[in-house]
C-alpha cells in the first residue's frame, strides 16, 4: 500500500514538473513571437517580404509545425523547431500590428486570456472530458479551414465574422483537449516542446480571431 501512495507521489511531482515546462515554453515561445514580429517590422521586413515570400514563410511554418511532432521523441531538435516555429510567426503575424489600432489588440489580448484560463479551470476539473469530443473538434477545424478557403475568393465579411466567432469556439475546445491530453503526453514521449505547441497554436488562433472581431467594430 505504501508503495502505490509513494507511485502516486512521484508521478504527480512528475505531471507538475512537466507541466512546468510545457507553460514555461508556452511563455517562451510568445515572448520569440512578439520579438520577431518587433524585429520584422522596425526592420521593414514586413514590408518587403511581399506577397511571395509571406507564402514562404507559412509554407515554413506549416513545415516546423510537422517538424515539432514528428522529433517529438528528440527533445533538443523539437525544441529548436519549435522556437523556429514561434519565430517565423511573429514575421507572419508582424503586420497585424500595422492594421489593428492598440485598442483592438488590447481587447483581443485581454479576451484571449480569458478564454485560456476559463477552459483551463474547465478542462483541470475534469467535469467534461472534452477528448471524448476530439472527433467533433477536428472536423469542425477542417468545416474552418474550407470556409475560410471558400472566403478567400467570396471576400465576405459576413461570412468573415461567421468563421471567426466559429474559431473561437472550435480552438477554445480544443485548448481544453489539449490540457487534458497533458498527462497522457507526459507518460508517454513527455516532449514538452510539443505539448506548448499545441497550446500556442490554439491561443494565437483564438487571439487572431478576436482581433478580426474587434478590428471590425472598429471600422464600424
Amino acid at each position: 500500500m505504501w508503495n502505490n501512495v509513494k507511485d502516486r507521489i512521484y508521478e504527480s511531482v512528475d505531471f507538475n514538473s512537466f507541466l512546468g515546462k510545457v507553460f514555461l515554453n508556452l511563455f517562451l515561445g510568445f515572448i520569440v513571437t512578439g520579438i520577431s514580429a518587433y524585429l520584422a517590422i522596425t526592420t521593414g521586413a514586413v514590408y518587403s517580404l511581399g506577397k511571395l515570400g509571406f507564402i514562404l514563410f507559412a509554407i515554413l511554418s506549416f513545415v516546423l509545425v510537422i517538424a515539432t511532432g514528428v522529433l517529438r521523441n528528440n527533445p533538443v531538435l523539437a525544441g529548436i523547431a519549435f522556437y523556429l516555429f514561434c519565430a517565423v510567426e511573429g514575421i507572419l503575424i508582424g503586420p497585424v500590428f500595422l492594421i489593428y489600432t492598440k485598442a483592438a489588440i488590447f481587447k483581443a489580448f485581454i479576451a484571449t486570456g480569458v478564454s485560456f484560463f476559463v477552459m483551463a479551470l474547465l478542462a483541470m476539473s475534469k467535469k467534461i472530458d472534452f477528448r471524448q469530443y476530439s472527433s467533433f473538434l477536428f472536423a469542425g477545424l477542417i468545416a474552418l479551414v474550407i470556409a475560410s478557403i471558400v472566403n478567400i475568393f467570396l471576400g465576405s465579411s459576413t461570412l468573415d465574422l461567421v468563421i471567426s466567432a466559429i474559431t473561437i469556439i472550435v480552438f477554445m475546445g480544443l485548448i481544453a483537449y489539449d490540457l487534458q491530453t497533458l498527462e497522457e503526453i507526459a507518460y508517454t514521449d513527455g516532449n514538452a516542446y510539443f505539448a506548448a505547441l499545441n497550446l500556442y497554436i490554439d491561443i494565437l488562433n483564438i487571439f487572431l480571431a478576436f482581433l478580426r472581431i474587434f478590428g471590425r467594430n472598429e471600422e464600424e
